[in-house]
């Protein structure tokens, strides 16, 4: 797009016109609101058709072109092409699962293939990422490029990035709470194995004092089976 923007400001007027046509067949560049923005095409009035074809290019999709084709100039192969590509991209932001019906009235498609190759186009140039499925007769999105904004739509599009931060903030609020509950919880069990521990090492020193001494090893709950699968559990645990 760098090309055309130096291109439009050193060119004639005369020569505005086919800067245009050419950026607009132009299989790398789909993003037009530098162009449509330049200075060249706002302050001559003659140019006024060619703004509204790049306002199509920028924000529109095939069926505005339909509707306002008479007061438009007639778009080239490569063009119309190009527009079909932009309306899948829009069609794919919206929604994620695309029906092969809907696509092929909205792209105005004659057959399933040409619009099955609308989609391996566009992702082949990587404005969009998706898997066609033949078999149910959808296209499942993962991703598209984005288009060009209009000013009026930016405070939307703040609002909802606003939305978006704030919920990722309870996430991870969320997160935290849930990691310092798992710490605690360890951190409770390690002491319980620790004082479990220091507890059985020392009724063995005394058995161990007590039969040194002579003295008869008294039944006791830690002798008992209990204790021992208790000792085992805690050892599992601390493990």
């Amino acid at each position: 797009m760098d090309a055309y923007i130096i291109l439009l400001t050193t060119a004639s007027q005369a020569s505005i016109p086919e800067i245009i046509v050419r950026a607009l067949e132009d299989e790398s560049v789909y993003h037009f609101g530098r162009l449509l923005n330049s200075p060249q095409l706002v302050e001559i009035e003659q140019f006024a058709q060619y703004g509204k074809l790049l306002e199509l290019f920028s924000f529109g999709v095939l069926n505005d072109y339909k509707t306002a084709a008479a007061q438009l100039p007639q778009l080239s192969p490569q063009q119309l092409n190009k527009l079909k590509h932009l309306t899948l991209v829009t069609l794919a932001s919206n929604e994620k699962v695309l029906h092969y019906d809907r696509l092929i009235a909205e792209l105005d498609c004659s057959s399933e293939q040409e619009m099955e190759d609308l989609v391996i186009e566009s992702i082949y140039k990587n404005i969009l990422m998706a898997k066609l499925d033949q078999k149910r007769r959808l296209v499942e999105v993962d991703f598209t490029v984005g288009r060009d904004v209009r000013k009026q739509d930016l405070p939307d599009i703040f609002a909802k990035l606003e939305a978006w931060s704030n919920t990722c903030e309870e996430a991870l609020e969320k997160i935290s709470a849930d990691i310092e509950t798992v710490n605690a919880e360890a951190a409770a069990k390690l002491d319980d194995s620790r004082n479990f521990t220091n507890t059985l090492q020392e009724l063995r020193s005394n058995h161990v004092m007590a039969a040194a001494e002579g003295l008869p090893r008294s039944d006791s709950q830690y002798e008992s089976s209990e204790y021992q699968r208790e000792a085992q559990r805690v050892g599992a645990d601390a493990s």
